[in-house]
């Protein structure tokens, strides 16, 4: 178990690294630059099972109101997603920009931007593996 949690801090720390890293082989052949895009501090917790999840917005859509039972990474990969936490205003994200949700987090809003063109994100959800990794929330009016 502790092989399990020491392998999973290695590879969060590796993917969460607040340094942009420059890699290449010198040819030409390769070349890349990482830059992060999203982190936080994780409390000591087992988490048995990491979900990427792609999420497809059509013009105009929009999800539920919802929590997640663990740790969400969310990054957008096309078109623009709005976004609410709690009881925070909706904050817009475009291609490449990245929000972090903490478990159990009230997600208001999330919807599609734009009523013309598509959108997408991929959320890296953490989990125990035993609850629903999407819990819909009915909102009062």
């Amino acid at each position: 178990m502790n092989l399990l949690i020491k392998s999973i801090g290695i590879a969060l720390m590796g993917l969460l690294s607040t340094v942009a890293l420059a890699h290449g082989s010198g040819d030409g052949a390769g070349d890349e630059v990482v830059t992060p895009v999203a982190q936080t501090e994780l409390p000591l917790k087992i988490f048995k099972r990491a979900t990427a999840l792609r999420v497809d917005f059509a013009p105009g859509a929009t999800s539920t109101a919802h929590r997640h039972p663990g740790h969400v990474f969310v990054v957008v990969l096309h078109g623009e997603v709005e976004s609410a936490l709690d009881g925070e205003a909706p904050q817009r994200f475009k291609a490449g920009d990245a929000w972090y949700e903490s478990p159990g987090q009230l997600h208001r809003i999330t919807r599609n931007a734009s009523s013309s063109e598509p959108a997408s994100l991929v959320a890296w959800l953490l989990s125990d593996g035993q609850e629903a990794l999407v819990q819909p929330i009915q909102l009062k009016p």
